[in-house]
Parts: C-alpha cells; sequence; structure tokens
C-alpha cells in the first residue's frame, strides 16, 4: 500500500507513527518510510525520488542522506556514497549505520585505512552488520592487525546471534596464535547452528584449543566419516595425539591417511617434523619440512615459518631467513616490506619504527637485534606495542621509546613508511656476528619498586632464601614445556619462601605443591599483575634472590634484566624455542640466564630439576 492509496485516517496514523521514527513532522515522514522500504525491496528509482526532497527540506536530518548513500552503495559509487554519508554524519554523528555506511563507500573506493577506521567507529557504536564486520576482520587480517581487531568485535560478536561473525573472529584469533580465545568463538559458532560442516570443524577446534583432547579425538573418528574436509579433521587429531604424547600414533595417522589436498599434506608433513625432532632426528626432520614445502604451487606459510624457526635453532641464521621471512600473507608484508629492513636502507634513516609482532616473550627477545641493526649515528628508535610496555622500556640501553598501537594505528602518528620494519626482521643480521653478539642486559626495573617488594619479602622470608617461579604456559602447545609446580618445588631450597610469578588463578597448584612441600612459604603479591603490569613484573623478578622458570615471559624478562641467578627449564625437541639453540647449559641468547635441558620431550624433568636442587643456596 502507498502514501497514494491510504485513507486519510490511515495516512494520519501512519505519519504520527513515521514523525517520531524519523524526527520530521508531515508527509515528508512517511515519505522517507516508503523509501526504505523501497531500498528494501531493491527499488532503488522509487527509493532515491522519495529521499531526495528531504534532503532538500531537512537537510539536517539524516535519515534522507543515509537512503541517498545505501542507494549509491547499491549502485558500487563509493565516491558518491561517502558525500551522503559524509552529510549522514552531520546530523547523526554517533549513529554506526551512518559510520558503517561511510566504512563500505571507502572500501568500494580501495581507501583501506578511512575504511578500518570506520568500520571500527561503527562497531563500536554497536552495529549488528555482520557483513560489515566481516568485512572489517578481512581488511585488519590483511593489515597483520589481527589482535586490534578481535578486541573491537569480540563484545559485538557475543551480543549477536551471528554464526558466521563468530566463525570469522575464532578463525581469525587461531591463525594470530591465540587458541585459548580462538576457542570461545569457534565453539559459539557451532552452537549458534551446529549443521554446516565448516561449524562441526570449529567445535572440533575447539576442544583441541580447550585441551579436551580425549574428546576432540572421539568427535574426530566421527567427523572422518560424514564431512568433505577430512584434511583439516586430520590435522587437528594429529596435533591432539601429539600433545598427549602419542608420537608413534601421529606417524602412524600421517602415513595411514589419505590426505585429499596437497596443502593438508603438507601440514601434516610439517606435524612430523615436529614429532621427527621430539625424537631427535633432525634429518628426517629436514627432509620432511622440504617435502611439505615443496608439495604446492603456493607455499603454506605456517610450513616456511616452522623451517625458518628449525635452521635458526640449529644456527643456520643466513639459511633460515628467507624462510622466516615469509611468516605474513603477501598484503600484510606489502605494507611493510622486507627492503625496509636491509643494511643500506636502515643506513639512511634517521627515525625507525620498529613493530611489535608475536608474544609478549619474543617482542622483549628480539628486542636485543638492536645490538646488530646497522644503524645511521643518532637514528631514533621507536618501538610500536601495546601500552604494557611503556613503563618497562623506560630507560632501556638503547634509548628506544614507546609509542602505543593504538595511537599508532589511529592515524594521528606520522611516519615515514619507509622507516617501518618488523621487529622480527631484525633477525637478518645473526648471520654477520658471532653467536651472542647482541647479549646482556638491556632493560632496567624500577629501583623504588624493586626496592619495597624485596623488604616486603625479606621481612616473611626471616633470612630464608626467596625464589620466584612459574611453572605453566597455558597455550595449547606450551603444555609441552610446562610441569606441576608440585614438581617443580622439589628443586627448591628447604624452608625457601617461593613467589608465584604465574598469572591467572593459582590457588589449587599452589595447595598441592603445600601439601608436598609443607616446609616452603608460598606469596602471591596483589601489588603485582604479571599480565597488565610489565614494570612491576621487572621490579618483583629483581626482588628475588632466584629465578626457577619455563620458557616464558618470565624468562625472557629474568634475561632482559639481567638477573644474576635466574634458571630456565628447556623442553627438548621442537618446544626448545630456536634463542637457546640445541645444548648447553649456557644461555646463547641473552647471555645471562641458566639452562636446564630436558633429556627428551616426554614429560620428564628429573635432569633439570636435580640440576638446580643440586645449586648452591640462593
Amino acid at each position: 500500500m502507498t502514501i497514494q492509496t491510504l485513507s486519510r485516517k490511515e495516512k494520519r496514523a501512519r505519519i504520527a507513527k513515521a514523525a517520531k521514527l524519523y524526527g520530521i513532522k508531515g508527509e515528508e515522514s512517511l515519505a522517507l518510510h516508503e523509501a526504505y522500504m523501497a531500498l528494501g525491496a531493491g527499488d532503488i528509482r522509487t527509493a532515491l525520488q522519495l529521499a531526495h526532497p528531504v534532503t532538500r527540506s531537512h537537510p539536517g536530518n539524516a535519515h534522507g542522506w543515509v537512503i541517498l548513500g545505501a542507494a549509491a552503495l547499491n549502485q558500487r559509487e563509493g565516491r558518491t556514497a561517502c558525500a551522503f554519508f559524509g552529510k549522514a554524519l552531520e546530523g547523526a554523528p554517533k549513529d554506526p549505520a551512518v559510520m558503517g555506511g561511510l566504512a563500505k563507500g571507502h572500501i568500494l573506493e580501495a581507501e583501506v585505512e578511512p575504511a578500518v577506521h570506520w568500520a571500527e567507529r561503527a562497531i563500536r557504536a554497536g552495529s549488528d552488520d555482520a557483513g560489515l564486520i566481516g568485512l572489517y576482520l578481512q581488511l585488519m587480517s590483511d593489515l597483520g592487525r589481527k589482535l586490534s581487531a578481535a578486541e573491537v568485535v569480540a563484545p559485538a560478536a557475543r551480543r549477536l546471534d551471528s554464526a558466521a561473525v563468530s566463525l570469522a573472529l575464532g578463525n581469525m584469533l587461531a591463525e594470530a596464535e591465540e587458541p585459548g580465545r580462538a576457542a570461545e568463538f569457534l565453539e559459539r559458532a557451532w552452537r549458534l547452528d551446529p549443521l554446516p560442516e565448516a561449524h562441526r570443524i570449529a567445535r572440533l577446534t575447539a576442544l583441541l584449543y580447550q585441551v579436551r583432547l580425549d574428546e576432540c579425538l572421539e568427535m574426530g573418528r566421527g567427523l572422518l566419516d560424514t564431512v568433505g574436509d577430512r584434511d583439516a579433521v586430520a590435522v587437528v587429531m594429529m596435533t591432539a595425539l601429539r600433545v598427549q604424547r602419542r608420537l608413534d600414533e601421529v606417524v602412524s595417522f600421517a602415513e595411514g591417511f589419505d590426505f585429499a589436498t596437497p596443502e593438508g599434506y603438507a601440514r601434516s608433513r610439517g606435524i612430523v617434523s615436529n614429532v621427527l625432532q621430539d625424537r631427535a632426528d633432525h634429518a628426517g626432520a629436514e627432509a620432511a619440512y622440504r617435502e611439505a614445502m615443496h608439495l604446492t604451487g603456493q607455499p603454506v606459510r605456517s610450513v616456511q615459518k616452522s623451517y625458518g624457526v628449525f635452521l635458526y635453532r640449529a644456527g643456520s641464521f643466513a639459511e633460515g631467513f628467507p624462510y622466516f621471512a615469509a611468516r605474513f600473507p603477501e598484503p600484510q608484508r606489502a605494507r611493510l616490506p622486507l627492503a625496509n629492513s636491509e643494511p643500506g636502507a636502515l643506513a639512511q634513516r634517521q627515525d625507525l619504527i620498529l613493530m611489535a609482532e608475536q608474544g609478549i616473550g619474543d617482542q622483549i627477545a628480539m628486542m636485543a637485534l638492536l645490538r646488530l641493526a646497522p644503524l645511521a649515528e643518532g637514528c631514533r628508535v621507536t618501538f610500536v606495542g601495546d601500552a604494557r610496555h611503556a613503563a618497562l622500556l623506560r630507560d632501556n640501553a638503547f634509548g628506544m621509546r614507546h609509542l602505543d598501537i593504538e595511537t599508532f594505528l589511529g592515524g594521528s602518528y606520522q611516519a615515514d613508511p619507509r622507516g617501518l620494519v618488523y621487529l622480527g626482521d631484525l633477525t637478518r643480521f645473526l648471520a654477520d656476528h658471532p653467536r651472542g653478539a647482541h647479549g646482556g642486559a638491556f632493560l632496567v626495573a624500577d629501583a623504588k619498586r624493586r626496592d619495597h617488594l624485596r623488604r616486603q619479602y625479606e621481612a616473611r622470608a626471616a633470612g630464608a632464601p626467596i625464589v620466584g617461579v612459574a611453572w605453566a604456559s597455558r597455550s595449547l602447545i606450551g603444555r609441552l614445556r610446562s610441569l606441576e609446580l608440585a614438581e617443580l618445588c622439589r628443586a627448591l631450597p628447604e624452608g625457601a619462601l617461593v613467589v608465584n610469578l604465574q598469572y591467572g588463578d593459582c590457588s589449587a597448584e599452589i595447595a598441592a605443591a603445600r601439601a608436598a612441600r609443607p616446609d616452603l612459604s608460598f606469596v602471591t603479591d596483589g601489588e603485582v599483575d604479571q599480565m597488565a603490569d610489565l614494570a612491576g613484573f621487572a621490579a618483583q623478578i629483581m626482588a628475588l634472590d632466584r629465578v626457577v622458570t619455563i620458557d616464558n615471559t618470565t624468562a625472557h624478562l629474568a634475561g632482559a634484566l639481567g638477573h644474576p641467578d635466574a634458571h630456565m627449564l628447556v623442553p627438548a625437541g621442537s618446544e626448545c624455542m630456536w634463542y637457546w639453540g640445541t645444548e648447553g647449559s649456557s644461555d646463547p641468547w641473552y647471555g645471562t640466564l641458566h639452562l636446564h635441558r630436558q633429556v627428551a620431550l616426554s614429560g620428564n624433568w628429573d635432569r633439570p630439576l636435580a640440576e638446580i636442587r643440586a645449586l648452591p643456596r640462593a
């Protein structure tokens, strides 16, 4: 029914209702309503005819401009759409639909930065446009800003009943190596719509990431008979078996499974290579990597990066760098070219912007590479990372400044794109120097906070050794380098005050350790949040007599701070991070840590714990 066919009574009733909706009195409000209806039906011509007069009579009202902007989007006229939504924004500056329209207009014009800017504002303002959220995730993934995008989209994904949004966010977090966070959204996609194959595989992956490994394997066996993408299921199952240390079964599964795609087989060979490293078969591991990399026309980036890391661990830095450098997708790499880190390029820069990548521990480790970089005299170095780094980097040995990544990405900080370098690209200089040439402490703990914490611990210790401990990585694969706190406590000196350096709720683990070692006293210091307060964490570490930790952020901080009595338990096999090399008790990275190596990746830490137990009293 159109405006013209309504009775007077019906028209008055509809006008009254439309006036409340659109903020315009009279028949023009009804015209807007009809224009929206026409737009939804795909009748662009009618929508324009109805809305255009309203933009003239009520230019401050956003709705007419929104309709014109949406019509322009329909016609793929991005520049025109941006102009119309820009006018709408003047009347409705907080409307998520208006901001979303601007984002889509910029997408049509291939203007990426304005597109992600307006899409983020729309999502934060409460947009429920699943299509827009999906576009935003894709753009941010291509830009290498996966974690920033996740912070924006996660509240919307929890609010919306959109399996597509949850699946896209979960997959992106998995690509960003955040399996714990990915699990929530992969599971949510399946719960919202459990029938599609992609959602069932998402649920399987969520079980893996939640370390519900028996459930994962049981579901995987069922899916192998019901889904088309059997390769994806097989890779998940192989990973679950490896985390359970069922290494023979991983190899048998890989040899007996009929992979449908070269990509699936390549990923399986990457997992087999990890198993062969766990068995100390390094020649076999290298052969598996090389086979995986030559199976497809388009190399699998994750396999290339893993092979580069494998070579780095062996000290083959020149050979490993091209593979490690291929760790980013092309759109992301195009924005920060590898050429920016070449010696000749760095020598010409007066300003160098180092972009964070990977986790906090890796970022701390690779900062040391500044000692090797051939920088121009007087070059100003700025590290772009999250806000937690600001206080930690104060007074660092490199004179490196900190810039919050949100400020940088917000566009208020102007930088020459030729001066942007990924932190990991500095690994190219390792081949030009002796092993360990970049070593030495470079971070400084806040002396006032350190001394304050030290006095508190001394008062509680009453002369006993003060030992800080970290024993667990909460990530999926990190469990292969973790152990129980009660087991670690076997290596601690009699009567020690044990300071908990582990993040999260550890009450059950501490209770078990206290029962096993009643002579020890345990402290969880509420003044320090190891996740949120890196500077406080650094001060806490330097307030201790001794640190005993697995390979995690605690170890990297202790190394970068130069703690004189810090001991790290190093896992065997592929879970030994490349920084530590393959043998020896000396720390080849910082030159300050004491390494205690596991004999085999079996969950047995007897030898490294015995070495620590035999140390002189702290």
